[in-house]
């Protein structure tokens, strides 16, 4: 791993702690301590192993990730292991890492935790349960041709069992700066146009989705200030707000419902919102996704412990785009925070290898985002270029398996589409 800082601020001291009675309650401390959701985790290294990819695992395993090895994947090596847990460290916002048995790590297992440590900023408390006086000396001498020497602070056994029952520090807040809303005239927006049919009765069930799709038209016709500009909006911005409006839809006739109260919404701006006459027989954000919840993304997750393939799992269930069109996803196309994936649609007549078609925005749905965010920084921590494949080593045969360990169903799979999405041909036009 190339050691540039994914995380901004100071580095806390390595956390030394020397137990030479062996104590059972500091052990059982320190895993009562562990809480991901609260940013801390503690690893106790898998007896009778050496080399580091094991370690990157337990690292995995107690992130939650994955088991020691997937049922039908490969198991994961230890360069991929290692830039996978940086990833979910930095994605999950952990702080704090305590290893146990740390006198027992060797030379690369303790360079490994070190530049972890560079690359997450977090808080490495390393703990020597029953360790003799050559053993401490052994891993202060790997410390030291780790650099780490000067950078240590010593714990004894009441100190350590004050830190592991004491009050957790809180995780420091990401600030929300207040969003600014555009001025617009409330009067052109919520105008009815004039020849607009009034609206039918919808079928029960649907009327809160006919009610959702016209509030967010009109919401998004106000961000984009459509009442001070007479030019139309951006047609990719229309496309983009048809994939955030149904991306999360749990069925074509809800995804119809609300874009039936868009069209209302748009209707009343003087606006048409053109879409395919039959949404069941296209594919795309509402017609061939699932509603991306709680469970879906704890399945997934625990599907592989590599974050470009959960992040194909993701972008497979929030998209509902066609394996030959992902396969092409780059790291570019991502956007950083990974609210936001470009996908090119499929070739036509009107498009060749020195003409490519337009890249389309799928909008990506919360709880998917951290996903596709630690895949695109586990490309960064390999150097790759921008227009590397986002997805690599995800698909081909190595899709099936991956679609074994996550045990869940994916329309996109199962109905194949290879026409283009329906929001790609929707348009927003002028009566």
């Amino acid at each position: 791993m190339t050691p540039t800082a994914l995380r901004s601020g100071p580095i806390p001291p390595l956390t030394l702690i020397t137990d030479e009675e062996d104590d059972v309650a500091l052990a059982c401390a320190a895993r009562r301590w562990a809480d991901p959701h609260g940013g801390r985790i503690t690893v106790d290294p898998t007896p009778a192993t050496v080399t580091s990819a094991f370690l990157a695992r337990d690292i995995l395993a107690a992130l939650g990730r994955t088991a020691y090895a997937p049922i039908h994947a490969p198991v994961i090596t230890a360069q991929p292991a290692w830039r996978a847990v940086a990833c979910w460290i930095i994605v999950d916002d952990i702080r704090q890492l305590t290893v146990l048995r740390a006198h027992l790590l060797t030379p690369e297992r303790t360079e490994q935790l070190c530049v972890l440590r560079e690359l997450t900023g977090i808080h490495l408390i390393l703990m020597s349960s029953g360790a003799t006086a050559n053993d401490s000396a052994r891993l202060t001498t790997h410390l030291a041709k780790a650099h780490l020497g000067g950078e240590v602070e010593y714990l004894d056994e009441a100190a350590a069992l004050r830190l592991f029952t004491g009050p957790a520090a809180p995780r420091p807040k990401l600030p929300h700066p207040a969003r600014q809303r555009p001025p617009t005239t409330r009067s052109t927006v919520s105008a009815p146009a004039h020849g607009v049919p009034p609206p039918t009765r919808s079928a029960p069930g649907l009327s809160s989705q006919r009610r959702a799709g016209l509030l967010a038209a009109r919401t998004w016709l106000t961000r984009q200030c459509w009442a001070a500009s007479p030019a139309l909006p951006d047609q990719r911005d229309v496309k983009l707000f048809l994939s955030r409006l149904t991306t999360l839809s749990p069925t074509p006739e809800h995804t119809a419902a609300r874009l039936q109260g868009a069209r209302d919404g748009f209707s009343a701006a003087g606006l048409h919102l053109s879409t395919p006459a039959d949404l069941a027989a296209d594919s795309g954000p509402g017609i061939s996704t699932v509603p991306f919840t709680a469970q879906v993304a704890h399945h997934i997750s625990r599907a592989a412990p590599g974050p470009p393939q959960v992040a194909a799992l993701a972008a497979l269930l929030c998209t509902g785009a066609a394996v030959d069109r992902l396969v092409h996803a780059t790291v570019d196309d991502v956007h950083p925070d990974g609210s936001h994936l470009a996908l090119p649609e499929p070739f036509n007549s009107e498009h060749d290898q020195d003409h490519p078609p337009p890249r389309v925005w799928y909008a990506i749905p919360p709880r998917a985002r951290p996903y596709l965010h630690a895949a695109r920084l586990f490309r960064q921590l390999e150097d790759a270029p921008g227009h590397f494949h986002l997805f690599s080593k995800s698909f081909g045969h190595r899709l099936d398996t991956l679609v074994k360990d996550a045990g869940r169903p994916i329309p996109a799979l199962d109905h194949p589409h290879p026409g283009p999405a329906w929001h790609h041909q929707a348009r927003l036009l002028r009566p």
